[in-house]
């Protein structure tokens, strides 16, 4: 769905809605709309959009799962171990960041 595709997108670049909505020139509470899919964009903004992200239109309208050619996924327990993020507003420590790699692999093996 384009709503889980923009904030998909949005989270792969590392941007919060704030930057997302200055980027494309519309306040955070409109593109909060787009994201909860309780608007959807007029085909100008769906040309901004697909712009910022270097996707297509359709690969945002289409119902297809795999991202756009060239895009590279993160493996998540390298970025659990090394990414950078916070968690409560501050940064993990070494042993947090150990102990969330194994909840990862003990969820996905």
């Amino acid at each position: 769905m384009f709503k889980d595709k923009l904030r998909f997108l949005r989270k792969y670049q590392e941007w919060s809605q704030v930057e997302v909505a200055e980027k494309l020139g519309i306040s955070q509470p409109r593109y909060n709309r787009y994201e909860k899919g309780n608007f959807q964009p007029d085909f100008d903004m769906l040309k901004k959009i697909s712009n910022l992200f270097d996707v297509s239109i359709d690969y945002l309208l289409e119902n297809e799962r795999e991202l756009p050619d060239g895009e590279d996924l993160r493996d998540l327990n390298n970025f659990i171990l090394n990414g950078k993020y916070s968690i409560n507003s501050r940064l993990p420590t070494d042993k947090e960041r150990r102990m969330l790699d194994n909840v990862i692999k003990a969820i996905f093996d």
